[in-house]
């Protein structure tokens, strides 16, 4: 989820990595929000791209200049602020942790998310994902697992220059394979740009695909696994 002074975030990021004292006791940060907000938490515990994650946001009366400065205040010559299009990022790194606060304007006020991602223990190499099948050439943009939510469910972003319909095939077939039963696949062809697939369990569990391809002719496939 993540983006002034001073060094990039990326390279912020890759200096907590090296220098984040792993055998500091679990826990999650608390981030204070600033004077006047209201936040919820969006998921306690995920697994982000391999990575244990926790994910709140807040609406705030005050405009982003001003959570900058207060962001500033909490984390006087820690932090990093990024400018990334409209939005802008503040990165902290806090004992294993890594913060970010996204920051965008809303017209009269600020929206933000929070991120906290605990950073990997040395050699640690998450592997994208991993356990599900991926026709030759795919990439995995991105692979979460949501940890509190009683399926664990999973969504996979995966990238390649496959037609809709074949990358439908694709799945179809191997899916059938592993024990899947075909819910709904009608209204896919040759030449359709969006192709959809949805997929049950006899023993529980659900899955749905929505393909489509841009103009670029990549084509993503969003996969949700419950």
């Amino acid at each position: 989820m993540a983006r002034a002074t001073g060094m990039p975030l990326k390279g912020a990021i890759i200096a907590c990595a090296l220098l984040c004292n792993s055998a500091q006791a679990w826990a999650w940060p608390n981030v204070r929000l600033p004077a006047g907000s209201t936040g919820e938490m969006v998921s306690e515990h995920m697994k982000y791209n391999g990575l244990d994650m926790q994910s709140s946001r807040f609406v705030s009366r005050q405009g982003v200049d001003d959570i900058v400065a207060f962001y500033a205040e909490q984390w006087p010559g820690q932090h990093v602020v990024d400018k990334v299009e409209s939005k802008t990022i503040i990165g902290h790194a806090e004992g294993d942790h890594f913060v970010t606060v996204e920051l965008e304007d809303v017209g009269g006020g600020t929206r933000g998310t929070v991120g906290i991602m605990k950073m990997p223990a040395d050699g640690q190499v998450p592997t994208l994902g991993e356990g599900f099948y991926r026709p030759a050439g795919t990439e995995v943009v991105s692979d979460i697992v949501y940890l509190d939510t009683p399926g664990k469910t999973r969504t996979l972003v995966l990238q390649n220059e496959l037609s809709p319909y074949v990358n439908q095939q694709r799945y179809l077939q191997r899916m059938r394979a592993e024990g899947w039963s075909v819910v709904e696949s009608a209204g896919c062809r040759p030449s359709s740009t969006q192709c959809v697939a949805r997929f049950e369990r006899s023993q529980g569990g659900k899955m749905a695909l929505a393909i489509t391809r841009d103009e670029r002719m990549v084509t993503s496939t969003v996969v949700t696994i419950e």
